[in-house]
């Protein structure tokens, strides 16, 4: 059904003249006249009784008109929505998140949702391995995770983050020989399926610097990890950017080597940034992040 000649056949009954029908079209007459013709072909009746001024509707015209206004209110409202859509206003956005990215990603979120407040976001906590299978897979839109990522997929690279020891705010050090004391000192974790990649990071960093740390309780969220140290459960060796979950309960000290360090950033499908993504990608693009590698935390 062409949507047009509906609308043509609406504005000529609240008219009562092909004329005046026409003007408000910004059409010819002829024209006009051309699609009630072809309407009513399709139809295979009269809509209008032309013998009459003003135009009145027929008894088929009087019985669909009603329906032509409903068709073309929802067509009208398709279109919008669709174009709405296509211009990142309106949609959906399924958006992953990290324990690397769990103070970043809900900073730039909350930025895009105040900017496009229509456009729907669910948000989900997931490692970045799992982010980017989903990814790949449609499930996921966006992901904030820690780097690197591989080369099928667009990323972009955020912020710089690093390890760092956590400790009760109340614990002093005998001398400077800080890492070492730390060592002879309990510690509580993550548990390795909750954070595999810091997980993997930590090991490198310990086998890199002959650091054993005595674990005597893990925790399922990074937390009950900062819970527990701000309890004087123990230390714990935790992203530095993780420690604003907690402040003023912990003291903080960042962990020396290349091996402590990496990049946290943003990461989408090339072939998926349209809509609503491309608005969070440019948002994303245009963040400007300090580095936690570069903070006014000091060296273990």
């Amino acid at each position: 059904m062409d949507i047009e000649r509906l609308r043509a056949f609406i504005t000529v009954a609240d008219h009562g003249h092909f004329g005046r029908a026409a003007e408000h079209l910004h059409i010819s007459q002829p024209g006009l006249t051309k699609r009630i013709r072809a309407l009513e072909h399709t139809l295979g009746g009269t809509l209008f009784d032309r013998d009459r001024q003003p135009i009145f509707a027929t008894q088929l015209g009087r019985h669909l008109l009603p329906v032509a206004q409903r068709l073309v209110r929802d067509a009208d409202a398709f279109l919008l929505e669709a174009r709405r859509t296509a211009a990142g206003e309106t949609g959906t956005l399924a958006i992953g998140f990290g324990l690397s990215t769990i103070t970043l990603a809900p900073r730039i979120i909350s930025r895009f949702r105040s900017l496009v407040p229509d456009v729907g976001v669910t948000m989900n906590d997931f490692s970045s391995r799992e982010m980017i299978d989903r990814i790949r897979r449609d499930d996921l839109d966006l992901g904030f995770v820690r780097f690197p990522v591989t080369n099928d997929l667009a990323s972009f690279s955020l912020a710089t983050d690093r390890l760092a020891i956590a400790v009760p705010a109340g614990l002093e050090f005998a001398d400077e020989d800080r890492l070492r004391q730390l060592g002879q000192l309990k510690f509580v974790a993550l548990r390795d399926e909750r954070g595999p990649g810091l997980a993997g990071q930590i090991r490198e960093w310990c086998h890199a610097h002959a650091f054993h740390p005595g674990v005597v309780q893990q925790a399922d969220d990074i937390q009950t990890v900062l819970a527990l140290v701000a309890a004087g459960m123990g230390c714990a060796i935790v992203p530095a950017s993780s420690a604003t979950l907690l402040p003023g309960r912990l003291r903080l000290f960042l962990l020396p080597g290349d091996e402590a360090v990496w990049r946290v950033g943003a990461v989408w499908k090339a072939t998926c940034n349209t809509g609503a993504l491309a608005r969070a990608i440019k948002l994303i693009q245009d963040w400007s992040e300090p580095d936690v590698a570069g903070a006014e935390i000091p060296v273990v």
